[in-house]
């Protein structure tokens, strides 16, 4: 019982230790993060095929596939957002194994942290696929959702890391920060150029974890490779310009293909988190870099 408690308060809560032994594997990590996609595809069917989504609006037909009869309207752009599901769950069996265990951070140590990173991952997919398959406006918002749980999360570990607080701070600048996007969603005055207000603060947190995580490297020294950051920051920018290329009514849309260029943006944002999340692990302090020398 003193153990459980202890590694609750060390790990869980952020507090981390800087010597002894790295946690043994946590299988619940990935059992949680498989749970979390299988009942958020089940629920993700059920409501396509009982109409839960709402009446059809043509949401989403600015991405430029033919919105075509029958359940699934976009059938490229809303298959390929299974890429985030196979990130999240190959996120959470490498944290689970203790693949990374050596690394000591806020991924690797707190079974929170790796069990929250994952899911949210992996709701990325079902959430994207709600606007895809059903073309409705509930459809639309779930996918806007998702992005803003995703980014606010990215703001909330950099700064747990950058001011050293724990899970119960954390989880409060997280539900800040998802509060703010889902307010500035609605806000119809704020736009630039084809982005809304819910865009304009997805770029916001995501603009914020870069200068945290500047921070973190210069001024606390924190070491990662930086190769994954790299590669995620270059998957993203390529998925960002061949979505600009793909939207309809732009040089590269073909509506009736099924190689579509939102589809390739689905599936290399997803291997930018997954290079994002490698970025994350392979993070050691200055003190932890001394020690191992």
């Amino acid at each position: 019982m003193r153990n459980s408690i202890r590694t609750y308060f060390v790990y869980d809560l952020g507090l981390f230790e800087t010597k002894g032994s790295p946690m043994p594997r946590r299988l619940h990590v990935f059992i949680l993060t498989a749970l979390t996609a299988l009942v958020s595809l089940a629920l993700f069917f059920a409501a396509l095929v009982n109409g839960w989504f709402g009446p059809y609006s043509r949401a989403g037909h600015q991405f430029c596939e033919t919105m075509r009869p029958g359940l699934i309207k976009q059938p490229a752009n809303t298959w390929s957002n299974l890429g985030f599901v196979a990130a999240g769950l190959s996120m959470a069996w490498s944290l689970a194994r203790g693949t990374f265990a050596r690394n000591r951070n806020a991924l690797t140590q707190s079974s929170f942290n790796a069990t929250f990173f994952s899911c949210l991952v992996v709701l990325l997919g079902p959430g994207s696929m709600a606007l895809h398959a059903s073309g409705t406006e509930l459809g639309g918002f779930i996918d806007v959702l998702s992005m803003y749980l995703v980014a606010s999360f990215l703001a909330a570990y950099s700064a747990q890391r950058l001011f050293r607080f724990g899970t119960p701070i954390f989880a409060l600048a997280f539900f800040a920060g998802l509060a703010f996007c889902i307010w500035a969603d609605k806000k119809s005055g704020w736009r630039i150029l084809h982005f809304g207000g819910g865009n304009i603060a997805f770029a916001f947190f995501l603009t914020l974890t870069t200068v945290f995580e500047a921070v973190n490297i210069f001024a606390l020294k924190i070491h990662q490779t930086p190769a994954w950051g790299f590669a995620a920051l270059g998957a993203i920018l390529l998925a960002f310009f061949i979505w600009n290329m793909s939207r309809s009514g732009c040089p590269w849309c073909v509506p009736d293909s099924l190689i579509q260029g939102h589809a390739a943006w689905h599936l290399l944002d997803a291997l930018s988190v997954y290079c994002l999340f490698r970025y994350y692990v392979s993070e050691q302090s200055a003190a932890a870099r001394q020690a191992n020398i």
